[in-house]
């Protein structure tokens, strides 16, 4: 497993949404979806694991996560940063959540695979959309719940020039007092722009890497299976691991990124620990 600085960073993107799960309210982005404690209205958090190396590689690295969320005053709006993304919710609602969604979506350009790494490097970009969820949230236990969220993200850096479409669905079940787990299942649909970018092999890829020639067009890039369990210590302190995997969908998997020098099954798995208030 590599673990170096610039790897941490890029795999911190999406595996931070494995800690958010523990306390943040609504729905985020497509990998990770909340569970509301009660009382907690403020947190910070970080985690540890593992992510493939980029979308589609058979290598994996370590990875660090923080994360935090902040609610204005005693409404349910809020700020919440997850590593690179930050979500702002516009809407006073305990059932539903609306707002902008600004994700820092980083290079390609360190990757341990030996051909892939004689490829172009993709620059890092900023990506601007929306992001919406609603939750159906029990009486009894506001930790039994149902949740449905969507995101759309738009490159904004000149990138890759496409969006990227999240849609997803989770269930959370409390099992004891202290314990809750949760299962889900989502999708992403990625442009043309976007799936050539980062999936497609031009004749200069081609030539300096050895990987086929390969145009990529847009479509479901993957579908997502989140197991999750959050343990809470007391109203303050609350631990969660979990496992997700992902399979690579369309053009995604054909690519001779994923198919010829990676893995269509993808996994990320991690742990991590949250102070709320």
């Amino acid at each position: 497993m590599n673990i170096n600085i610039n790897g941490m960073v890029r795999g911190i993107a999406t595996f931070a949404l494995l800690v958010t799960v523990m306390v943040r309210p609504a729905f985020g982005q497509a990998t990770g979806f909340s569970i509301e404690l009660p009382e907690v209205r403020n947190y910070v958090a970080v985690a540890v694991g593992a992510v493939p190396d980029y979308m589609g590689s058979d290598d994996y690295m370590g990875g660090v996560a923080p994360a935090g969320l902040i609610k204005f005053g005693d409404s349910e709006r809020y700020a919440r940063l997850i590593a690179l993304d930050l979500n702002v919710n516009l809407l006073d609602s305990k059932t539903w959540s609306l707002g902008p969604a600004i994700n820092y979506r980083l290079a390609r350009d360190d990757v341990d695979d030996a051909q892939v790494k004689l490829m172009r490097d993709i620059d890092d970009t900023v990506e601007l959309g929306l992001f919406g969820g609603w939750n159906w949230i029990s009486a009894d236990d506001p930790r039994h719940r149902f949740a449905l969220g969507a995101e759309f993200l738009h490159d904004a850096g000149g990138e890759h020039d496409g969006y990227l479409l999240s849609g997803a669905v989770r269930y959370f079940k409390p099992v004891t007092k202290p314990l809750t787990l949760s299962i889900g299942a989502s999708l992403t649909y990625g442009s043309s722009d976007y799936t050539q970018t980062y999936f497609g092999v031009n004749t200069t890829d081609s030539a300096r890497s050895g990987l086929r020639q390969f145009d990529a067009d847009g479509g479901v890039r993957d579908i997502r299976v989140p197991l999750m369990a959050v343990y809470s210590f007391s109203p303050s302190w609350h631990v969660a691991g979990g496992v997700i995997y992902s399979r690579m969908m369309g053009d995604a998997a054909d690519s001779p990124l994923t198919a010829d020098s990676g893995d269509k099954d993808q996994f990320y798995v991690g742990a991590g620990v949250a102070y709320a208030w």
